[in-house]
């Protein structure tokens, strides 16, 4: 188990949804549609999350696919705490609360764990009966 490798993992995860809101933002269609801008995070998170699996588990490292993606998104949970909701989100007008209730949030948290768990059970191809 390498843990250096998997918070370095949450940390390329937390930048490519940061800048993808960064541009999606800023795009002149996109900006005034939360809806488009929420599909659009979703379906690229699970590339994000599958790219970031990959470079993990390229040495043979066997932590589970569950731990990866819970660790990923923990770290990613950190930096939305100490950066993005103090120096975007509540400049803006919102706050810890509104950031942390919103639904999307726990979906693209929920698509990290499910997306790592997929990739790292194909790669190892692990059967139900030797999980238990």
């Amino acid at each position: 188990m390498n843990y250096l490798k998997a918070i370095l993992c949450g940390v390329l995860l937390w930048i490519c949804v940061a800048v993808t809101f960064f541009i999606l933002e800023h795009t002149p269609i996109i900006k005034d549609s939360v809806s488009i801008q929420t599909i659009i995070t979703c379906v690229l998170i699970v590339f994000y999350a599958a790219i970031a699996a990959s470079f993990y588990y390229k040495k043979q490292n066997t932590l589970s696919g569950i731990s990866l993606g819970v660790i990923m998104s923990l770290k990613a949970l950190i930096f939305d705490i100490l950066l993005f909701v103090p120096l975007v989100e509540i400049p803006k007008g919102n706050t810890y609360q509104d950031f942390f209730t919103n639904p999307l949030l726990w979906v693209l948290i929920l698509l990290n764990i499910t997306t790592v768990y997929c990739y790292w059970k194909k790669r190892f191809k692990i059967s139900a009966a030797q999980l238990k």
